[in-house]
């Protein structure tokens, strides 16, 4: 299902701000710079739920203090992709007139155990707080061909790439990082990694070609 102008709009606006606030106090401390590049992938249509991120980063990262929030809206969850770091409430609120359900399986990388959170109606939302690095995909039981990705991640470091392809992530602590490209589809576009030095109010071009091998 294709999403408004508005919609995309509103979540370029809700990625911006909340990686904004991870890394607002770091920006105050020292000087950081930036990586940014282009993604490029052959046979998908959605290169925008591309989530690039920096694998590691030295320090511990504080969660945003409000609770991020994923909403069900016309029977999609929105957003598609959530990158969080560990230790963020997610608040999941139901915006339709129908009930939804939000439910995950087992993570295939074994972080988060099977969960079911339940069903309500619209305008109800319940909280859970992800504690621990890894990812779980998002399912409704009710309708069941809606599904979404949450990213639980070690840093705030990370950005969403655009329809165009290009990400940006800003305030990063000068240093060699690991680089990672990650699709929700692994059987339709494998993860890669690269390394990438960033140096102190200067951007760092780094690119990613994506495909099935």
């Amino acid at each position: 299902m294709k999403m408004s102008f508005a919609v995309t709009a509103i979540l370029f606006v809700t990625y911006a701000g909340l990686a904004a606030s991870y890394v607002r106090a770091q920006d105050n401390a020292q000087a950081t710079g930036t990586i940014k590049g282009q993604v490029t992938a052959s046979g998908v249509k959605d290169i925008d739920h591309v989530l690039v991120y920096v694998e590691k980063a030295p320090g511990d990262y504080t969660p945003a203090k409000q609770p991020v929030q994923m909403d069900q809206q016309k029977l999609t969850f929105v957003p598609h992709v959530l990158p969080i770091v560990k230790g963020t409430k997610v608040n999941f609120l139901n915006s339709d007139s129908v009930l939804h359900n939000v439910m995950w399986k087992k993570s295939d990388d074994g972080s988060y155990p099977a969960q079911n959170l339940g069903t309500w109606g619209k305008g109800a939302s319940k909280d859970f707080v992800f504690d621990k690095e890894g990812s779980v995909g998002l399912l409704c039981n009710v309708h069941p061909e809606m599904e979404s990705y949450i990213v639980v991640l070690q840093n705030p470091f990370f950005a969403i790439v655009g329809k165009d392809g290009a990400y940006e992530i800003k305030g990063v602590p000068p240093g060699q990082y690991t680089v990672k490209a990650w699709y929700p589809n692994p059987k339709k576009l494998k993860a890669k990694t690269a390394k990438v030095t960033v140096a102190a109010s200067q951007a760092a071009q780094l690119d990613f070609s994506l495909s099935r091998k």
